[in-house]
C-alpha cells in the first residue's frame, strides 16, 4: 500500500524578545518550487562564476603576451639601432681603411672587426628548456648579447678614432712631402754650388746662398713642391725674381729669370712651369739661380733635390 505523503507543513516562529509563537502553514508544492529554485540560481552562479574565472585568466594570459610583445618589440627596435650604429661606424672604418691605403700606399690591410653572429642565437643554445625557458636564462642571454652589441660598437668607435688620427697623421706628411721641394727645377750644368765661393763678378770670396744650373735661354724652371707664389718682381743684382711659398716655412726663389709663367697669388703644383732660363741681373751667362730657405734661412738646395 502506498504511503501518503503530507500536502502541508506547519512552521512556526518564535520571537526571542515576546516569545509570542506564530504559525505558518506551507504547502509542499512551495517548498519543492523554493528548492529547485535554489539549485538553478546556485547552478547559475557557479557557472557564471567558472566562465568569469575563465576570462580573467584568458585576458591576464592575454595582457601577459601583450606586454611581452612590446617589451620584445622594444628590445628589437633598441638591437637594430645598435646594429645601424655599428654598421655606420663600420662604414667609416672602411672609408679610413681606403683613405690610409691612398695616403701611405699599403697594402689591402688585414684588420677587420670579429663580429659574428648578430641574429637569432643558434637553436641549440637559444632555448634549451624549449617553450618552458626559465625567465631568469632568457633575461641573461638577452642581457649578454646587449652587452655583446655594446661592447662592438665600443670597438668601433676606438678603431675609427685610431684611424682619424693616423689619417690626419698621414695627410699632414702627405701635405709636408708634397711641399717639399725635390725636385731639379730646370734642366742643365750644375755650375755653382751653395756655400763660400769667389764671385765671378768682383773676385771676392762671398757667400753664394743657392745654386746655379746653367742652361740655354728657354728652358722651362718648373717648381719643385706645391706652393703659392708670393714675388714675381725684378731685384737689384738678381734680374727677374719669382718666390714660391711652400708652406711648413719653406720658400724658394728662382733669379735670372728671362720671363715668369706666373703671378703673385697663383697657386702651382709640383712640376708646374714657373718662367724660363734668361740672363737677367747680374750673370755672366744664361743660368738659374736657385735657393731654399728653410725660415727664412738659406738651406743647401742639393738636400732637396731627390730626381
Amino acid at each position: 500500500m502506498k504511503k501518503r505523503q503530507d500536502k502541508y507543513f506547519t512552521v512556526a516562529v518564535t520571537p526571542e524578545r515576546t516569545g509570542k509563537t506564530r504559525y505558518f502553514v506551507v504547502q509542499r508544492l512551495w517548498l519543492s518550487g523554493l528548492a529547485l529554485g535554489s539549485i538553478v540560481v546556485i547552478s547559475a552562479l557557479l557557472v557564471v562564476s567558472v566562465v568569469g574565472i575563465k576570462g580573467w585568466f584568458q585576458t591576464r594570459q592575454l595582457r601577459v603576451g601583450q606586454d611581452r610583445s612590446t617589451e620584445l618589440r622594444a628590445q628589437v627596435n633598441k638591437t637594430e639601432e645598435k646594429m645601424a650604429a655599428l654598421a655606420l661606424r663600420l662604414e667609416n672604418v672602411d672609408a679610413l681603411e681606403e683613405r690610409l691605403r691612398e695616403l701611405a700606399q699599403l697594402s689591402d690591410p688585414s684588420r677587420r672587426i670579429a663580429i659574428g653572429p648578430v641574429g637569432e642565437v643558434d637553436s641549440g643554445e637559444a632555448a634549451p628548456w624549449g617553450q618552458r625557458e626559465h625567465p631568469l636564462l632568457r633575461q641573461a642571454r638577452e642581457h649578454l648579447m646587449s652587452e655583446r652589441m655594446d661592447g662592438l660598437l665600443e670597438e668601433a668607435n676606438d678603431q675609427v678614432a685610431q684611424l682619424e688620427s693616423l689619417t690626419r697623421h698621414f695627410e699632414a706628411m702627405q701635405a709636408r712631402l708634397a711641399s717639399t721641394p725635390a725636385l731639379r727645377p730646370a734642366k742643365g750644368w750644375l755650375t755653382s754650388r751653395f756655400g763660400e765661393r769667389r764671385d765671378p763678378m768682383t773676385g771676392r770670396t762671398t757667400m753664394h746662398r743657392g745654386i746655379d744650373v746653367a742652361a740655354s735661354i728657354g728652358t722651362a724652371i718648373v717648381s719643385p713642391a706645391d706652393g703659392a707664389v708670393v714675388k714675381v718682381e725684378q731685384q737689384t743684382g738678381y734680374g727677374l725674381v719669382v718666390m714660391v711659398d711652400h708652406g711648413f716655412g719653406m720658400m724658394t726663389k728662382y733669379a735670372h729669370l728671362a720671363d715668369s709663367a706666373v703671378r703673385p697669388g697663383d697657386t702651382v703644383r709640383r712640376g708646374e712651369r714657373l718662367g724660363s732660363v734668361g740672363m737677367s741681373g747680374r750673370s755672366t751667362g744664361p743660368h738659374l739661380h736657385y735657393e731654399v730657405l728653410v725660415d727664412g734661412v738659406a738651406a743647401d738646395p742639393e738636400y732637396f733635390i731627390l730626381d
